[in-house]
């Protein structure tokens, strides 16, 4: 092949290339599918009320007043549900090009949230990040909860693995089941719930 048609053809790949990247980050994480009272986005240096319906993006933060909830699905069809006094930004989220979830990450700076996340065809990472440690999973219903120098998680369906930032233990928490980690400690061993501990944190997250 001549040298101007190898330059061209590597032009083009070059050129397809950051228009892949380009899309792929202008792409929406989610959507606004759920709101109540005046709930917050800080997005690129800027902060303005939400909107049903309106797209969220990686690195934007929603804070949701003590008086709000917020709902979001994500382009992937898992759904989170942020209770009032929150903050949560999405630092992570990426789809592949048949819409299947690849790596997520959650930081939940306070508050409490629920994740209904989408079962996927392939190893995927859905995780949650807080000031004292993560939780990680695939496809579950769970709760997550940040307080201070604590982290709850409370787990409906499926299993997640919380772990220790400082000492990077964790443990197995499976269905019905919840454990609690304090800052630099060990998470205390997992146990059943009740149902008034899952009544408790359901009603708190779920939007009208």
């Amino acid at each position: 092949m001549p040298v101007r048609s190898w330059l061209r053809a590597g032009l083009a790949a070059i050129a397809l290339l950051f228009l892949s990247v380009a899309f792929a980050v202008a792409a929406p994480a989610g959507t606004v599918v759920g709101l109540s009272g005046q709930c917050m986005v800080e997005s690129a240096g800027t902060r303005s009320a939400l909107k049903l319906g309106q797209a969220v993006q990686v690195g934007d933060t929603m804070v949701v007043p003590e008086q709000g909830k917020l709902k979001l699905r994500l382009t992937d069809g898992s759904v989170v549900s942020v209770a009032a006094g929150s903050r949560m930004t999405i630092s992570a989220y990426g789809v592949d090009g048949a819409g299947q979830r690849q790596d997520t990450q959650l930081s939940l700076g306070q508050g409490l949230l629920r994740a209904i996340v989408a079962p996927v065809e392939r190893p995927a990472r859905f995780e949650v990040e807080t000031a004292v440690g993560t939780a990680a999973v695939r496809s579950t219903d769970w709760f997550v909860e940040a307080s201070g120098g604590t982290m709850q998680v409370g787990v409906l369906s499926g299993s997640v693995v919380m772990t220790c930032a400082a000492t990077r233990r964790g443990v197995a928490i499976p269905a019905r089941w919840g454990a609690r980690l304090e800052s630099g400690r060990d998470p205390v061993p997992a146990r059943v719930w009740t149902q008034a501990e899952f009544d408790a944190v359901i009603a708190r997250t779920e939007v009208p």
